[in-house]
């Protein structure tokens, strides 16, 4: 089989030559988008040789930065992002790159943020620009959803629409296969099931009902600690990706979850695929296909590997499956 083959066949939960791997982390700022992202990406992949490359989302999306919320009702301040958004053209055209290189050797998603996780970045720059902790803007985000709900509603409805638009064309103007959607808002010591009910999950389903036809496939990317997994059950998606070290459902308790459906993952981001020893990360692969099996299963890690980590752990990791 070659790569395509490959993780075709793990999508559809058939017998594969060997179980395929892709793991992934952030490059630095010089190569957000464009010709920079594609050469970067296009020379990851060459020195890493994964079985499905993802593409870091690091553009940005436009009202990040620019539109200050001081107060609930600043977010009917926001108006729509329209495709021809420098940011939305330089991730478009970045993707246009890497397909026209390697899109006949391996299959390629995207990376796609939902609503939730596009309005804690408004809040996290209104509060501190550049500030790296969310968890005072997830706080804020609570706060003004029961506070006064219906300003920020709203701007979950136009974002909703601005992704959907966003991700669609990733493919049908790029030619990427696949959609990595980062679902963010699980936790359950965050917000109340009826609250991610209401302000989390009809925005992800706006966005993943819109993938539904354009998409070869979509990856429900269910990210942080101690989440209530069941709120994602649900979701319209071929792949499921958590990270089960943090507080999670195991492998086999995911994949009752969500039906059956393909699972991506089992290796700690942050345990020996990033810091050693091998002989770890051999007992961690081998842990995750006990659990697992061959079918419908790709080896990666529950989240994204730190910067900087030693590309060499990953190619030992996926060298464990061969044979």
């Amino acid at each position: 089989m070659n790569k395509i083959e490959r993780v075709r066949a793990a999508l559809r939960g058939a017998e594969v030559d060997r179980v395929p791997a892709g793991f992934w982390f952030h490059f630095p700022p010089e190569f957000r988008g464009g010709e920079a992202m594609a050469r970067r990406h296009i020379a990851y992949y060459r020195q890493a040789d994964p079985d499905i490359l993802k593409v870091m989302n690091d553009t940005g999306y436009a009202p990040v930065g620019t539109l200050k919320i001081a107060k609930p009702s600043d977010w009917a301040k926001l108006r729509p992002t329209p495709l021809s958004d420098p940011l939305f053209q330089s991730h478009i055209e970045g993707l246009k790159g890497i397909v026209r290189e390697i899109g006949g050797e391996v299959l390629i998603m995207t990376t796609a943020f939902n609503p939730y996780n596009q309005a804690v970045a408004i809040l996290r720059d209104s509060l501190t620009p550049g500030a790296p902790d969310s968890e005072p803007a997830r706080r804020l985000f609570v706060e003004q959803a029961r506070t006064e709900p219906e300003p920020l509603l709203g701007a979950l409805q136009i974002m909703a629409e601005d992704l959907a638009r966003f991700y669609c064309a990733c493919i049908s103007e790029a030619g990427i296969g696949g959609i990595y959607y980062s679902a963010q808002g699980g936790e359950r010591d965050l917000m109340t099931d009826e609250e991610h009910a209401r302000f989390v999950a009809p925005f992800d389903l706006q966005i993943l009902n819109a993938l539904r036809g354009v998409a070869e496939f979509v990856v429900g990317h269910f990210c942080g600690k101690e989440l209530n997994l069941g709120r994602f059950a649900d979701y319209p998606v071929q792949v499921a990706n958590w990270a089960h070290q943090s507080g999670n459902l195991s492998l086999g308790e995911g994949r009752m979850l969500f039906r059956g459906i393909t699972i991506l993952g089992g290796l700690d981001e942050r345990g020996p695929l990033a810091y050693g020893p091998r002989e770890a990360l051999e007992r961690e692969v081998r842990t995750s296909l006990q659990q697992t099996g061959t079918r419908g299963f790709m080896l990666g890690a529950g989240c994204t590997v730190p910067n900087g980590v030693d590309v060499s752990n990953l190619i030992y990791a996926r060298s464990l499956l061969a044979g």
